[in-house]
Order: C-alpha cells, then structure tokens, then sequence
C-alpha cells in the first residue's frame, strides 16, 4: 500500500472532497478552485486507502489533453499502477472494438467528417443549419424517424423547417450505411445500445472499470450521461467534477442541467463545493461573476488571493481602432509576459473577429506563439488554416502522403479533427495554440484564441475583446438558455486572467452601431490609479543636466535588464545625452533621435518620460509662477 498523497497545501472543501468516505460524490468546483488538484488527488488517497484499484479506474475527459495532463500528474502522486484516463469517444471505441473483435466482426470505420457526408448525400438547403440539427439529435440518440416530434417538443425551429431538417437526417444516415461507416455519435449511441442489450458486455465493463471519475461533468450530453448511468450501475462508485457556469457547449447538446439537477439524477450522492478561487484576483472574480449574473449556480465563488490591479473596460470607435487599443495595450505590457507561455492571451467571440486582431499585432512586429514556428511548419499550418470545414480532412489525407512538415501538420490536423469532428482550418490554428503539438513551450509571444479555444487555460494578462451587442451575446442567441450559455461563455473568457484583466469593445463593428453588452450593463469600476514609474536610485532633485543624465543612464539600466540586453546596447551614452537635452515628445520622434524602430520607442518612451517628469514638472512650476 502506498502511502497518502498529501492533504496540508488543500483548503478546508478540497481536503473534505479527497478524503470523503462517500463513494458517490459530485464536486461543484468552481473556475479557478483546483478541480484538478482534486481530481487527482481523489483517486491517489482511494488507492493508498485500499478503497480503490488503480488498474480498474476511469476517467472520462472530454479532451485527449485532459486526459494526458491527469495521466502525467498521478505517477507524480505516488500510484505506481497506471489509471485509464480518455475521453468517452476513445473509451466506450475501444471497447466495441475489443467486442467485434471478440465475436470475430470487422470493425466499422469511423468517420469524423460527418459534414463532408451530409454534403455527399445530396441534401439542400444550408449545410450549417442541417449539422446543427443532426447534432443536436445525435448527442441526444435521436433518430432519424424520431426527430420531428423530439425536435418540435425541444422547441427547435431550423430555417428550412422540420420536414426538410428530418428529410436530411435520413438522408445523411443512409449515406453512412451506404459506405459502411459509423461517426463519432453512432460509437456513443452504440455503446449504450450494447450496455443495455448485451449483459455479458455490460458486467465486463462494469468489472473492469469498478471506479468512475467524470472531468467536466457539466458538458455531458444526454448520450454521455446514459453511459455513465449505466457503467455505474450496482455499485454507485463515481466521483462528478464540473461546474455548471462553465456549461459553454449547448450546440454539441452539452446538458448543464445533468449536473445542476445532481441531487436528483443521482439519489444519495454527496456534493462538495469548491467555492474559493486560488487563480484570479479578487478584482478578475467579482468582474467574471457580474457578468454571471443568474446563469450560473449560486456556490459563492470568492478570490482568496490579494487584491490585484482593477479591471479595465476601454471603449473604442471601431474594429479597427480596437485593434490598434489592443496592440498599444500588448506592447506597454511587461515584456517578461512574452516569454512565459502562461503569459499574455488576446481572446475574441468568433474566428472572424482574430483576422483583425492578428493582422495588426503581426503588422506591430507581435509574436503570437502559434506562428512562432520554424518556416515549414508555419506554411503548413497556414495553409490548413485556409480550409474550411468541409475540406480540411481532405487536405490532411494528400498531406499524409509527404514527409517532413506537411506530414506532421496532417497528423495534427486529424488528431484535432477526432475531437473537433465539424473543425474548420481557423479552429485548428487555435487548437495549434492552445495544445502546442509540435512543442514550443519556450516560444516568445502572445496567444490569440477564441473564448471557446480558452476554456480550461490561463493567463497572467488577459485582454477580452468584442465584448459588445451582436457579438457577447452572439446575434444568433435568441433563446433564454442560449442567452444564458453566452453569459456563462463571457464568464468563462474573463476568468482566464490570474492577475490584470482589460475588457475592449467597439461602438461600430463591420460599419453597424454597437452598444456595450449588457451582460456588463451597470458594472462600476473604479478609475486605474496612474501609472507611477519605477524609484530610481537617485533622490537628487538638482535640475542640472549632468543629473538629468543620471536619472536616464538609472533608467536605461532598468529597462535594459526588463529586455535582458546590456545597457549600452539599449541606448548609447550619446544618445542619452541628446536626450537630456531634446527630449522627445512622441515614439516616432524618440525612433527618429535613436534608430531603435518605432515598436521599441512605443515600449521606451513612458518609461523615459517619467525619468525625466520630476525635473520636467519643476521646470513648468517655475517658469508658469
């Protein structure tokens, strides 16, 4: 028996949501709580205990890297045996695969491009609207003969109607069978059809995977919550952990309810609340909860973190000054930020919004991090990010057929297109972002997603743009609860920040008049406190040009170890010297003085200016007098 994992750096919930006897447990852990921490934890005290089995645990994930990150940190835990961890479409496959094999059947192929299908399967009308209707029916099991009543009960209304939305369906179901493939839904659907039909599978899954562990429990779909209802069938060994503000996925047919409603779905189940976050600053916190509002349970979530700087909501005239707030806003930030891959991310509400956005960091001499790779790699990348959806996996196949970069880029374009299966090229650079598959974690930049692509990361600075009507809420969220998933998907964005946290948005986006979004609609802040420069070692107030050059030679030398660079290579004493004496009043006039570039005059100039304030302000006092 291996010996406990340790339980004194937890707070008073965590420990209490490890070491529960209870079996049955449901952990509401809200955003910055340290789900994680106790996810992994839980399952090294059970086996040190002896109250569970490393070799007949599950956790389910809904990402590979989920999956892989709790993979990593439970050997560090102590438990010498290795833990299943994956997301419910690998492990509920692998396990049909073991039964076909089993019986001696060939294994259907599986097929994640479900809407290169739907397209060869003659079906009119508009390919996005027929997806999301098949995939709101297939998260759900819904066939196709099922799906007017189903979809008319729901309250769904596609643009071609209920007839036309079935008609396809059918058609899309036929052209799988005609090819002999399954999709990624039909190997959940076919799961919980071999659970409940076949008992011999059922005991055998059941015994193999005797203690359940679910990550992320609030985007479980009605298909994925059948399977666990059923692997947990006569022994109620289960640990739930998710937070239902998080709920952002109700287009894939994410059900928060499942979990909110917990106490009822799970008759006995004990719940654990998680109500402290250990992430962002209490100003990062009561912003993100404001914007909340009602769509999200009521656990109280507080920072136990200092005070931080307060947030900053800036208002600009259009996309295109937003853009250029947000460059000015990257270049004052601490450099140091750059070079931590935790460091600094630029979150929009859609793809569309990034092209911008990108365009003029790139243009500012910026680096975003999922372009800072060798020139191969990048050309490749870029060049599956100009696909949309319906040909993305067709360009990886011809690329799988090349050595080198192309080869690497299309095996990385599959592997997101098995969790992604309706992905465009635009996503898949975000995904190339967010999980780094061709390494680069000591890359200098920053990184440039959507809300969506952020959940579950984090960031020292964190600046959420588009945050206005038509965009935050998306002009396609006309229901309550679509309402109500928008506010938990601003939440979401705003609580990726640990430490500062700047909130942009446009009164004219794309040549229409905005409004700031109501979700922040009555949010006060207080005015940031000016920015006061660095002390100097000097306390000299002589206004004597030798001083004046003292405290610019303090402040180069500050500055030159914040761009870990030699003073002198910074700016020469010559330089410093014109300075003193005709100091500059813009970037453009101090990069004319210098030769430094107008990127590395926007990051000198404040810095500068405030060496020389104090003598600059007597100067003005005793000349105006």
């Amino acid at each position: 028996m291996t010996a406990p994992p340790p339980v004194d750096d937890l707070d008073e919930q965590q420990r209490h949501a490890v070491t529960t006897p209870s079996r049955l447990v449901a952990v509401i852990a809200g955003a910055g709580s340290g789900k994680t921490r106790v996810l992994t934890r839980r399952i090294a005290h059970r086996v040190a205990a002896g109250t569970a089995d490393a070799r007949h645990t599950l956790v389910l994930t809904f990402t590979r890297e989920a999956a892989g990150e709790l993979r990593r940190r439970l050997p560090a835990l102590g438990i010498g045996e290795p833990v299943e961890a994956g997301t419910f479409h690998a492990v509920m496959l692998a396990a049909l695969r073991q039964r076909w094999r089993d019986e001696g059947q060939p294994a259907p192929t599986v097929t994640a491009d479900r809407r290169r299908l739907v397209a060869a399967s003659g079906t009119s009308g508009r390919l996005e609207e027929v997806l999301a209707e098949i995939d709101w029916a297939a998260a759900r099991g819904i066939a196709p003969t099922s799906y007017p009543e189903a979809a008319r009960r729901a309250g769904r209304r596609p643009a071609g109607g209920l007839g036309a939305a079935a008609d396809a369906y059918s058609r899309y179901t036929a052209e799988k069978r005609r090819r002999g493939v399954i999709d990624l839904d039909d190997v959940l659907a076919l799961a919980v059809r071999h659970l409940e039909q076949d008992p011999v599978f059922a005991d055998a899954l059941r015994w193999r995977y005797r203690h359940l562990l679910v990550d992320e429990a609030q985007d479980l779909n009605p298909l994925q919550h059948r399977i666990v209802d059923l692997l947990r069938r006569g022994s109620d060994d289960v640990f739930l952990v998710g937070d239902p503000a998080q709920a952002i996925y109700g287009f894939n047919g994410a059900d928060p309810s499942l979990l909110l409603e917990v106490e009822t779905r799970f008759p006995g189940v004990e719940v654990v609340r998680l109500p402290a976050n250990h992430r962002s600053t209490p100003q990062v916190v009561d912003v993100a909860a404001f914007a909340l509002g009602g769509a999200g349970p009521s656990h109280d979530l507080h920072s136990v973190r200092p005070d931080g700087p307060a947030v900053r909501v800036v208002a600009c005239t259009d996309e295109h000054h937003e853009a250029a707030t947000v460059v000015e806003i990257v270049l004052a930030a601490d450099p140091s930020l750059l070079r931590r891959r935790r460091g600094l991310a630029v979150l929009a509400r859609t793809h569309a919004q990034l092209a911008e956005l990108r365009g003029q960091l790139v243009e500012a001499g910026v680096s975003i991090r999922s372009d800072v790779l060798p020139p191969p790699l990048r050309a490749a990348v870029g060049e599956a990010a100009r696909c949309d959806a319906a040909h993305l996996r067709a360009w990886a196949n011809d690329a799988l057929d090349h050595d080198g970069p192309h080869r690497l880029v299309a095996e990385a374009v599959l592997d997101f297109l098995r969790e992604h299966p309706a992905g465009d090229g635009a996503g898949f650079r975000t995904w190339v972002a967010t999980t780094a598959p061709f390494g680069g974690d000591d890359l200098e930049g920053i990184e440039l997603l959507t809300f969506h692509g952020a959940k579950g990361r984090e960031w020292h600075s964190v600046v959420v743009t588009g945050v206005e009507t038509g965009l935050v809420p998306h002009r396609t969220a006309t229901t309550i609860g679509e309402q109500a998933e928008e506010r938990r998907l601003l939440y979401v964005a705003l609580t990726r920040a640990t430490d500062e946290l700047t909130v942009t948005w446009a009164s004219r986006r794309g040549g229409y008049q905005r409004r700031r979004s109501p979700f922040l609609e009555g949010l006060a802040l207080p005015e940031p406190p000016p920015a006061v420069a660095p002390p100097l070692p000097t306390a000299r107030r002589d206004r004597t040009r030798a001083d004046r050059l003292d405290r610019l030679r303090a402040w180069r030398a500050h500055a030159a170890r914040a761009a870990a660079v030699l003073p002198e290579h910074l700016l020469s004493d010559d330089q410093l010297r014109h300075l003193v004496d005709d100091p500059p009043g813009t970037a453009e006039e101090l990069a004319a003085t210098t030769g430094v570039g107008v990127l590395t005059a926007r990051r000198l100039l404040p810095g500068l200016l405030a060496a020389l304030a104090d003598d600059q302000s007597e100067r003005s006092t005793t000349t105006g007098a």
